[in-house]
């Protein structure tokens, strides 16, 4: 077995040349042919950053890395991913945590660098999900051109490799990638040519501009009341009740992780009873069910009960997120 084995690899790498697969670099400052966006990868410092110019001079900027800056020291975004974005357009700012409790709404950066939809590490820019065998009789005198081991077929009809790369002859200086993708439920071959703006470890300009008041300042989306059940129809004089908890530790602001939360309906005030007046939360019981009652006392249309939250980093966070509703 382990000759067949030794064979095997012998064949594949001298014969097809795929012993050595294409490598994009690790630590680089690049941006696409159109100059949008630009990225700053340091995979070996575990930091990376991107910006995409919506209005002159007013870049959205996102940050992207573990032991975050300025995080609240002992709290899960001073030891877990945490991807900051700034949007000057909308003059806002929010965060998530790659964590167990994290990560549920957006990243800026590749997919690939998320596993199980909570943890990240920061790889590779590019996923060959297949293997790459480098050309030996690639006519260019000033490019390397690897090739995937498979093909595909593009709606057209025509068929070309799944993933092809070049490179700056002899170099590991990145040209373009050509792919077959899927896009509006048709397959077409796409190509991204590189701007390559810097190798070697990205100057640290690009990190330097964190705000060092973000925790307190921008929206941790990771930040969530839940409910069970998340809508019911009440008749007159009969109560509901639902069970609520919140979706992440709440933050601990100035030494305080409590959380109060009261509710009150959107419409008809008087229409509703809500028991009790209060809830409180902390980074103990966070996710322990608390129970909610609420009784008609007039009838009304379908109404929406939303939240009022004090503390454990909520100040930010628009309650309509949060909503309850009531028929």
């Amino acid at each position: 077995m382990k000759i067949l084995l030794y064979l095997t690899s012998f064949i594949l790498c001298y014969s097809f040349g795929i012993c050595v697969q294409p490598y994009f670099p690790p630590q680089i400052v690049f941006s696409f042919d159109d100059g949008q966006p630009l990225y700053a990868i340091d995979e070996i410092n575990q930091r990376a950053y991107q910006s995409f110019t919506v209005e002159p001079w007013k870049p959205q900027q996102s940050y992207l890395m573990k032991n975050f800056p300025y995080a609240v020291p002992d709290s899960p975004q001073s030891k877990y991913y945490v991807e900051l974005v700034l949007d000057p357009i909308k003059d806002s700012c929010m965060y998530t945590t790659f964590w167990k409790y994290g990560a549920k709404y957006f990243s800026d950066f590749p997919t690939h660098w998320i596993s199980n939809g909570s943890s990240l590490e920061i790889k590779n820019f590019i996923n060959f999900t297949y293997p790459m065998i480098h050309s030996t009789n690639f006519s260019s005198l000033d490019e390397d051109y690897w090739y995937a081991n498979q093909t595909c077929e593009i709606d057209s009809g025509e068929i070309y490799p799944c993933q092809e790369i070049y490179f700056k002859r002899n170099t590991d200086i990145p040209l373009r990638l050509t792919q077959v993708i899927s896009r509006d439920y048709r397959f077409i071959q796409t190509t991204i040519n590189y701007n390559i703006i810097s190798m070697g470890k990205p100057d640290d300009k690009y990190f330097n501009s964190i705000p060092k008041d973000w925790f307190t300042a921008c929206k941790g989306l990771d930040l969530g009341v839940s409910y069970y059940p998340e809508s019911a129809k009440i008749y007159l004089h009969e109560s509901a009740k639902f069970f609520i908890s919140l979706s992440t530790p709440p933050h601990r602001i100035n030494g305080n992780d409590t959380v109060r939360i009261q509710f009150n309906a959107t419409d008809c005030m008087d229409c509703f009873t809500i028991s009790p007046k209060e809830f409180t939360f902390n980074t103990k019981n966070f996710n322990e069910n608390q129970t909610l009652t609420i009784t008609r006392m007039k009838d009304a249309s379908q109404t929406t009960i939303i939240p009022i939250i004090y503390g454990g980093g909520f100040a930010n966070i628009t309650p309509h997120r949060f909503p309850l509703y009531i028929d």
